[in-house]
């Protein structure tokens, strides 16, 4: 059996907002050895805090080691119920506490979370510098998740896919609340669809040929679609059903495209251009298929886009100066003016 190493630290018992806390300070490589940053896993979605910027610490580092340079305090959280990992005793009113924090080790995790502050205890793995915390008590992952969002919202070089991620985590009824998220969301987790983790969700990276667009740009897209064609305001639908009619759409690009979908490092089929471009274009088909009295099924958004099949989706190919918005909608212009010709506005009128 491992034994248990633990750092003590003289604290007070105190009130933050509704919270209780405990306040002190410690040196530095103390509070690096007990506390850990949990960073958000793409793939297993667990974790909440952007990716560890080695040179953003570093830098924090020269400067507080510096004479006459301070810092505000640390965040952290200790998690699970005392005694599992750390003990808090004494503290009497006007009188110091100590708490005590294990160690981690290979069988032993650390249980004290860095909330907001793992640029600045990033490298001071050795530091004697004292530093001022702030630490809750027993907060779950996902309330750590919404103070940290509270802290870090407006934070320059914040991922903004990690915020819209987080707000899927925090905001009850989201399909009703944001629709347009949800359905990017649920894009990436739903097994039956094609971008079934796929999307860069704002966490550590992954191997590109894995990852497409982020869930900031499958968002904005799916927003652009939902009001191309008023699907989203179409009372008749339930969310689960306008998501599974996005789903299809994006399951007969797959099909149509396949080689540039199997291939998205080579491909601008699933970066910011062709996502959005593709997004407007569904908005028309679905507005046509609607007209129609058609099904939105996967079937049928393949006949609609094969007379783009044999559209050069490459890097090198003819959307390879197409870039942002405009170049976007100069994109979707181009396919739309195919796939309706010689007119969308008689489509659009179901005329």
């Amino acid at each position: 059996m491992t034994r248990e190493k633990s750092i003590q630290f003289r604290v007070l018992r105190a009130t933050c907002g509704q919270l209780p806390v405990v306040l002190g300070a410690g040196r530095a490589c103390d509070l690096f050895a007990v506390s850990f940053a949990d960073i958000l896993d793409d793939v297993r979605e667990s974790g909440y805090q952007r990716p560890f910027d080695a040179r953003h610490s570093r830098e924090f580092r020269e400067y507080v080691e510096k004479p006459g340079a301070t810092t505000i305090p640390l965040t952290f959280n200790l998690r699970g119920s005392p005694g599992d990992g750390w003990t808090l005793a004494g503290g009497a009113p006007d009188r110091p506490a100590t708490l005590s924090v294990r160690v981690p080790t290979a069988d032993l995790p650390a249980v004290m979370a860095q909330v907001d502050c793992q640029h600045r205890l990033g490298t001071m793995t050795d530091s004697p510098v004292s530093l001022t915390f702030q630490c809750y008590l027993g907060l779950t992952p996902l309330e750590e998740m919404a103070i940290f969002n509270v802290i870090n919202g407006k934070a320059k070089g914040l991922s903004s896919s990690l915020l819209d991620y987080h707000e899927t985590k925090l905001v009850p009824g989201l399909e009703t609340v944001h629709l347009d998220l949800y359905i990017a969301k649920t894009l990436n987790d739903d097994p039956a669809s094609v971008w079934h983790g796929k999307v860069k969700l704002g966490g550590a990276g992954t191997q590109g040929s894995q990852r497409r667009v982020s869930l900031r740009g499958l968002q904005t897209a799916t927003k652009y679609l939902l009001k191309q064609c008023l699907l989203g305001s179409a009372p008749v639908l339930t969310p689960v059903e306008k998501y599974q009619v996005v789903r299809a759409f994006w399951s007969a690009v797959a099909q149509v495209w396949r080689d540039a979908w199997d291939e998205p490092r080579r491909h601008l089929l699933t970066k910011g251009v062709g996502v959005e471009a593709l997004s407007l274009l569904a908005g028309d088909i679905i507005t046509a298929m609607l007209s129609r009295k058609q099904q939105p099924a996967v079937q049928t958004f393949v006949e609609y886009l094969a007379p783009l099949a044999a559209l050069d989706w490459s890097n090198a190919g003819m959307f390879r100066a197409y870039g942002g918005r405009q170049g976007a909608r100069e994109a979707y212009q181009m396919l739309a003016s195919r796939v309706f010709a010689p007119g969308l506005a008689l489509v659009r009128t179901g005329t």
